[in-house]
């Protein structure tokens, strides 16, 4: 029997919205957590993601079409068969705080994890334009303290403290080098407060470089821009103490503990 997939309500403010784009198509088959389209609305556009697995087995709306009222339906999923695991429940679609009468089921699958040695760097601009991925060697020499147990540890390079949104008074620990931002708990910096429109994986990126001691923050290539104060990230850009960092419905200011005056590699005088 067929799950419907249905038109989730992004924004309290919002009951309808644009299938900008579908990121699936017909026969494919979708794992909990993948992205499956882009919907507009009058205050943001927005990634959303399947909670439920399934094969496609038809697009209910075409892309471009405006005016979707929340819970219709906009795609129908086929229930698996012998090769894989029965949905839970009817298949919903991840949403934002404060929506109404949309159940979401949490995932179960893990999230794919990258090869080792390899991490991506968005914002290295390519001759052509865009973004190209940046492969970091194997053992690549980096900042890493044992504790007495034997047990490495990255050295905390700063915080980002939530000011604004869900989760606000909540903050999470910088390290030294790439720290991807997302919803995911297998992101170094884990949103994980309630707030839908920040991506599940690489919404962003906050790296501290180590050898300049300096701060960047970058986008991860997603649909929903970030913002440095009030003007959005398209290249990476440095950051300063007590910056203020948009994504989706939160804002995060930046602390830093690393910086020109300070850092892991120095020797601490009159300690």
């Amino acid at each position: 029997m067929p799950i419907e997939v249905r038109m989730p309500q992004l924004f309290s403010s919002n009951d309808e919205g644009t299938i900008a784009k579908w990121l699936i198509k017909e026969g494919q088959r979708i794992y909990p957590g993948d992205v499956i389209a882009e919907i507009e609305t009058d205050e943001a556009s927005v990634e959303i993601e399947a909670v439920e697995g399934g094969r496609v087995a038809k697009l209910l709306v075409a892309e471009g079409t405006r005016h979707v009222k929340v819970n219709a339906p906009i795609a129908l999923l086929e229930e698996s068969g012998a090769g894989g695991p029965a949905p839970a429940a009817a298949t919903t679609i991840a949403h934002a705080p404060g929506a109404e009468g949309i159940a979401r089921v949490e995932p179960t699958r893990a999230a794919p994890q990258q090869p080792p040695g390899r991490t991506r760097l968005v914002g290295a601009h390519e001759p052509g334009g865009g973004f190209a991925p940046a492969v970091m060697p194997p053992g690549q020499a980096k900042t890493e303290f044992i504790r007495p147990d034997q047990t490495p540890v990255d050295p905390v390079a700063g915080w980002v403290v939530v000011v604004q949104g869900p989760g606000r008074g909540a903050f999470r620990p910088l390290f030294v080098g790439m720290n991807s931002v997302g919803r995911d708990p297998t992101q170094r910096v884990c949103l994980s407060f309630g707030d839908e429109t920040i991506s599940r994986e690489e919404h962003a990126f906050i790296t501290y470089d180590e050898e300049q001691r300096r701060f960047y923050v970058q986008h991860g290539g997603k649909a929903n821009l970030i913002r440095l104060g009030k003007q959005p990230v398209l290249v990476p850009v440095e950051l300063k103490a007590n910056d203020l960092i948009r994504l989706g419905r939160t804002t995060l200011r930046f602390v830093p503990c690393c910086g020109p005056e300070f850092s892991w590699g120095d020797d601490i005088k009159g300690a």
